[in-house]
């Protein structure tokens, strides 16, 4: 286990947002890390084009990006604008369609074309609830909170 920094970049380069967050473990889809600050766990996927957040509250956001690059003690990600959005109650939404049409001209054409498959698939998957968008999280929000990571109490049972 360990502190691992994600960053979440702009196409340009510059970072965007970043997180301190501390490491939980791995499994077939990824690296999971406990992100209290956001109240849930991150899931970085070893080769999709997304990067998933799991909250307590059973609500789910996927930010469409480029593969994540790893490289210790940070890890980073290009965020390509169009996100998934899953609400407690199991409302799904599709974000910021807009934004990528504006800015795709700007863009590697590979990376517009990655966004909009991308963006689909993690929508019907979300939707579908298929996995790790069903139940594998549950695992990763009870070993962050029995590091005391997150609050015990707010874990789904």
């Amino acid at each position: 286990m360990g502190t691992v920094r994600v960053e979440k970049r702009k196409p340009c380069g510059s970072v965007r947002r970043t997180w301190r967050t501390e490491t939980l473990g791995a499994d077939v889809w990824g690296d999971w890390f406990s992100v209290p600050e956001d109240g849930g766990v991150l899931l970085l996927p070893v080769a999709d084009p997304w990067v998933a957040w799991f909250r307590t509250d059973r609500s789910l956001r996927v930010d469409v990006a480029t593969t994540v690059v790893a490289a210790a003690p940070v890890s980073s990600f290009v965020d390509l604008d169009v996100d998934v959005e899953r609400d407690p109650d199991g409302t799904v939404r599709l974000l910021d369609a807009d934004d990528l049409l504006d800015r795709a001209p700007t863009y590697p054409r590979a990376w517009v074309e990655l966004a909009w498959e991308a963006w689909r698939d993690v929508e019907r998957d979300v939707t579908t609830r298929a996995e790790p968008f069903g139940a594998a999280s549950d695992r990763w929000l009870q070993r962050a909170a029995d590091a005391g990571q997150l609050p015990r109490d707010a874990v789904p049972v």
